[in-house]
């Protein structure tokens, strides 16, 4: 069985020269395998197709997140987290394309992130009986300060299941 753990060290530290624009194209086929590899533990029916299309690896995470303007949307949960969006386990789904403002409630900092979003995708219907029903959301341009913010949540939470072992699967989004 493959260290887990040790993948996630690898896949972050590729990740943080993909960021950079740093690969060999070593490395980069090595990330894109990673990536595909670790995303499978989150998601078991993920594709390499899906994977490809994916900027960034979706983790797992459990954070509230609150829509200020959208009484039904307060005290959500996120169920996972990439560099360019998350995914909202709630039943009241907005329409896609819909453009929200979430905050991220950081528990680690007792802080909150402020971020543009847009609605992509909803898991509704009969293909996603086994998934959480929600929606996933991708991050809109955002200042300098918010997308390094974004970014070291991200790597916390890589982080943190990296020191787990075996990832638990969330949903998807």
């Amino acid at each position: 069985m493959p260290d887990v753990a040790a993948q996630f060290r690898e896949y972050i530290r590729l990740d943080r020269k993909h960021r950079s624009g740093g690969l060999t194209p070593a490395e980069f086929e090595r990330w894109t395998r990673l990536k595909r590899g670790l995303g499978k533990q989150f998601s078991p029916g993920l594709s390499d197709e899906e994977s490809d299309r994916r900027s960034s690896l979706r983790v797992p995470a459990q954070l509230r997140v609150d829509f200020p303007s959208i009484a039904e949307l307060r005290g959500k949960l996120m169920t996972n987290i990439s560099r360019g969006g998350l995914f909202v386990a709630t039943t009241h789904l907005l329409e896609i394309g819909a453009r929200v403002r979430l905050h991220i409630n950081i528990e680690s900092s007792d802080e909150s992130l402020e971020i543009e979003a847009e609605v992509v995708s909803q898991n509704v219907g009969p293909q996603y009986e086994s998934e959480p029903p929600g929606m996933g959301l991708r991050f809109l341009e955002m200042d300098e300060a918010s997308e390094r913010r974004l970014d070291e949540l991200y790597e916390e939470i890589l982080h943190a299941a990296a020191g787990s072992g075996v990832p638990r699967r969330g949903g998807s989004g």
